[in-house]
């Protein structure tokens, strides 16, 4: 792609040699990534198919994306429009073309109207007299949706779909930071649930009735909740559920809609069963540790479930869930 190539050729097989221009080009519409060939001033030389195939999949012109265009300017224009990831792109870039560094690698999102893709912008030099780099956009979207998909195992329930304690502890922690200007007022609600007859809905109906009644509570308690509360399984027929920025009436009204939302019978198997919760609250402040609000909810919650049994309600252990 030099002008010294401009009188070679190259022989590749038994046919006639094939002018060596050409055969590059040939070669880089081979490549699957989005490949661009830069001089040393950063212009863009030449293209390959997909380069061109990326430009117009994102909005891009061959008149701004193409051959003639300089790539500094394409990376100076998108770091202006805000985008953090092309500023970081030049930075390599330029690096790269400097002779600063013999590669620059950084992950971006580039989503489209209709997918998320995630591309590796990979940059490294030609060397020899004629300088220059290759640019390249490497899709790795089916390795980053796999990473995400791994976090998420980690953080959340396998079962009902919810948080998990971990990353119940960490959103819980999160709210409980203090903060220049934060007013030191209890503000971050807690509550703390436990289905009071899960365990006779297991030992009746059996385990796949059982996983029936949490998922049909945790649909319920995602319902019951404002857009950014958290509602997490800490495990078994436990639940918790985290209230930023609440008033004690605020969760009140929160804790009652939930024990309302849980009354009502569960369709199990066949079955209108009615399980009902028992909860706990505790509002905690900024600076309270995220550990002894959820131990208070949980005491408050026990202190629920041993009034209802003083009182004589259903909710005792062996006791069996009511079928209507």
């Amino acid at each position: 792609m030099g002008a010294h190539a401009d009188n070679q050729e190259v022989t590749t097989g038994p046919s006639e040699p094939v002018p060596a221009p050409t055969f590059a080009a040939e070669v880089l519409d081979a490549l699957p990534d989005a490949t661009a060939i830069l001089d040393r001033s950063g212009m863009i030389v030449a293209v390959n198919r997909a380069w061109r195939m990326f430009a117009l999949d994102n909005g891009g012109r061959s008149d701004t994306t193409g051959v003639g265009t300089s790539y500094l300017d394409v990376c100076e224009r998108a770091a202006d429009g805000g985008c953090a990831e092309a500023a970081e792109v030049l930075i390599g870039l330029r690096s790269v073309l400097a002779g600063a560094t013999v590669e620059s690698d950084r992950e971006y999102p580039c989503p489209s109207p209709t997918v998320d893709r995630w591309f590796n912008s990979r940059i490294t030099p030609i060397g020899g007299a004629t300088g220059g780099a290759v640019a390249s956009h490497v899709n790795i979207t089916r390795r980053v949706h796999s990473e995400q998909e791994l976090t998420r195992q980690a953080s959340h329930d396998p079962l009902t779909g919810l948080a998990n304690r971990v990353l119940f502890t960490e959103v819980l922690t999160r709210a409980l930071i203090s903060r220049p200007g934060r007013e030191a007022v209890p503000d971050v609600g807690v509550l703390y649930l436990d289905l009071d007859l899960f365990k006779a809905v297991n030992d009746t109906y059996g385990h796949g009735a059982g996983d029936e009644v949490l998922l049909a509570s945790a649909h319920r308690l995602s319902a019951s909740v404002r857009p950014n509360d958290t509602v997490a399984r800490l495990g078994g027929d436990e639940f918790a559920i985290c209230a930023p920025r609440i008033t004690t009436e605020g969760l009140d009204g929160l804790a009652g809609r939930i024990t309302e939302a849980l009354a009502e019978p569960l369709r199990i198997h066949g079955r209108s069963l009615r399980v009902g919760v028992s909860v706990g609250s505790h509002l905690a402040g900024a600076g309270d540790s995220a550990a002894e609000a959820v131990r208070l909810a949980d005491r408050a919650m026990y202190r629920v479930k041993v009034e209802r049994s003083s009182d004589g309600g259903r909710e005792t252990a062996g006791t069996e869930p009511h079928v209507d």
